[in-house]
């Protein structure tokens, strides 16, 4: 039997920016999570407010910081780097926090298998955690932790 957790192979994070001690513990416990996991494509996108300046923010090769300066008029995404990554098929999709991000309506319309939310509810993702914290190193925690328990019949 395996589990959603050992199943992932593909996996889009996104999360809101609060400040840079908390992308760096994001990062830092992501980045331990992976270490011991399946995953071998993966994408973070990094909700930040129009006032806080992308260039003043750590570079990643995996991290797309997404403003909403970053839709034109008509709220079309600008950055085709991070459209062409949309465009592409993903097992699981970890979202933390408010889907009252632009980024929201580019990510419905790509082709994810498991959508799953955390520490908000919302009807059109497959399952909402509630990890009781804002820490990231234990939201982290709890997300892997429960979805190692929940088996899968592939």
């Amino acid at each position: 039997m395996k589990n959603i957790w050992t199943s992932i192979k593909s996996l889009l994070v996104v999360f809101s920016y609060e400040d840079d001690e908390q992308l760096k513990l994001f990062r830092k416990s992501l980045d331990k999570m992976l270490n011991t996991s399946n995953v071998d494509r993966l994408i973070i996108i990094v909700n930040i407010p129009k006032e806080v300046d992308k260039n003043s923010l750590p570079p990643h090769f995996l991290i797309y910081y997404n403003s909403p300066n970053d839709y034109n008029f008509w709220g079309k995404l600008k950055d085709v780097q991070l459209e062409a990554e949309l465009a592409r098929e993903y097992d699981v999709l970890l979202w933390f926090g408010d889907t009252e991000q632009k980024i929201y309506s580019q990510i419905e319309l790509a082709t994810i298998q498991r959508r799953i939310i955390i520490n908000k509810e919302n009807p059109t993702f497959d399952l909402s955690l509630n990890a009781g914290s804002e820490s990231p190193e234990l939201m982290l925690n709890f997300v892997i932790n429960t979805l190692k328990k929940i088996t899968i019949n592939e």
